[in-house]
């Protein structure tokens, strides 16, 4: 379930949510335990677009029944908890070079943490490698609305360990 809202007192503002709660064991069978899986995610967001800037954030919680069972099934730990938030900034220059385009073309910036082992199963050891902070920098370009070009450089960071960094290029649309 998703809930939307963009309050007319504040232009450019859309706030909301969304949930899941479900049953994800699909009557199989792990480690010779039948399980039910119960899993939950839940969401919250925010997006303000004003005068060529953007604001986004987002945080996500999520937990997963029988991660214990789960774990020991496949080897290494589960996480029975998770988590993640961003928070992106970007603003559109073009209009500042071209007054007149409807082209957009954008640098932003974005922080991300994020955790999929917030909480080991009992039993299960907390892989701190899993536990990340992520800077990233990047340019977008919007030649039509729906169409997106995008570059961006990731650099990464965990509790414990190391993760390389990476450069993304993509291409995004909506129909």
């Amino acid at each position: 379930m998703r809930l939307d809202y963009a309050p007319r007192a504040i232009p450019g503002l859309s706030i909301g949510g969304s949930g899941y709660a479900g049953y994800a064991g699909q009557d199989q069978a792990f480690g010779g335990q039948k399980v039910d899986v119960m899993t939950q995610l839940y969401e919250g967001h925010l997006q303000w677009k004003y005068r060529g800037l953007e604001v986004r954030a987002l945080g996500a919680w999520g937990h997963i029944d029988d991660a214990d069972i789960l774990s020991a099934a496949a080897g290494e730990t589960i996480g029975s908890e998770n988590y993640g938030w961003y928070t992106e900034v970007g603003y559109d220059v073009l209009p500042l070079l071209l007054r007149s385009t409807t082209q957009y073309l954008a640098p932003f910036f974005r922080y991300e943490q994020y955790d999929t082992i917030a909480q080991a199963p009992v039993g299960f050891a907390d892989d701190e490698t899993k536990d990340r902070e992520i800077w990233q920098f990047g340019l977008q370009y919007k030649p039509i609305p729906n169409v997106v070009i995008k570059a961006d450089y990731r650099n990464f960071s965990a509790k414990k360990g190391t993760v390389p960094d990476d450069f993304n290029l993509g291409f995004g649309f909506i129909f």
